[in-house]
């Protein structure tokens, strides 16, 4: 089940890889800011590096937390990106 949640996460974050239209780049832009909103430095650095593009593996190195450590920050950004999405 975890293979699920991670393979969600990753098609969450691959659907913001593709160029988006002005009113979904606003939209995106103060989604993703509320989100940030609610995380903390190392959490909200995480995410950055994700949105970027870094693996798991690439980031917890840089932010000097497990696999595991930046898998659950990812599950929980996607969680609060579906309860984004539901209101």
């Amino acid at each position: 089940n975890s293979a699920s949640n991670s393979d969600d996460t990753a098609s969450s974050f691959e659907a913001v890889a593709r160029e988006p239209s002005p009113s979904e780049a606003a939209l995106l832009t103060e989604t993703l800011e509320h989100v940030m909103e609610q995380l903390d430095d190392r959490e909200q650095q995480i995410l950055t590096l994700r949105l970027q593009g870094y693996s798991t593996a690439e980031i917890a190195p840089q932010v000097q937390r497990t696999d595991r450590t930046v898998r659950l920050v990812l599950e929980r950004v996607r969680k609060l990106l579906e309860s984004q999405r539901d209101t």
